[in-house]
Order: structure tokens, then C-alpha cells, then sequence
């Protein structure tokens, strides 16, 4: 879950029109403080993360939040989003690794074998 409510971004050339499309009025060089849902995807602004597992608090930037698939609002820190991949890999194809499973090995080995060749 995310922690931080508001983010301050400085303008610049390339987020100008993207502010002005929200409604801001701005100038470059100004810094405008916005509410986090609308940073752009592409942002590298720090936000912070409170994990849903174990309750950690970690520092992340919103670019790789979005990246990694968080659009239901739920954030897992690294030792308990390997759990849970575990967890959802054993539950649909009944292994810890998606190497494990024959079917997709088999499907490796075609693909290197044609790449080879």
C-alpha cells in the first residue's frame, strides 16, 4: 500500500504539457505539489510503500511500482513477494519454479534448439 499522499515535481519541458492537460498552471522551473495517483507512469519520483505482508516500509520509485504489476493497490517487499510467487506457482501448475514444470521446459528446449539452428 502506498504511504506517501502527495508528491512535489518540479516542472520542466517534457512534464509541462502533461500538467496543463490536468488542469495545473505552471511555469518551469516551478515545483508543484500533486497528489501521487497522478504521477505520470514514467515518474521517478520516491514514494513509500508499506508492505501488506509484513507491514515493512520501503522507499520506491512510482515508475517501478507501476512496472511490477501493483494496480490493485497491494505492495510485497521482496522476501514476502518471493512467498507469494511461490505460493501462486505451486497452487496453478503444482511446482516452486516455472523451470520445474515439464511443459514449460520442453517449451525452453524447443525454442533454444530452433534459435541454434
Amino acid at each position: 500500500m502506498i504511504i506517501t499522499r502527495e508528491a512535489k515535481v518540479k516542472v520542466n519541458q517534457i512534464n509541462l504539457s502533461y500538467f496543463e492537460s490536468l488542469g495545473y498552471e505552471a511555469n518551469i522551473g516551478e515545483v508543484l505539489t500533486i497528489p501521487v495517483e497522478l504521477l505520470s507512469t514514467g515518474s521517478h519520483q520516491k514514494i513509500d510503500c508499506k508492505c501488506d505482508t509484513c507491514g515493512s516500509v520501503k522507499s520506491v520509485i512510482f515508475k517501478n511500482y507501476i512496472k511490477y504489476g501493483n494496480k490493485w493497490g497491494t505492495y510485497y517487499c521482496r522476501k514476502c513477494s518471493e512467498h507469494k510467487r511461490k505460493k501462486s506457482l505451486n497452487l496453478n501448475f503444482g511446482v516452486d519454479y516455472p523451470i520445474q514444470n515439464r511443459e514449460i521446459k520442453s517449451k525452453i528446449v524447443k525454442s533454444l534448439n530452433k534459435k541454434k539452428k
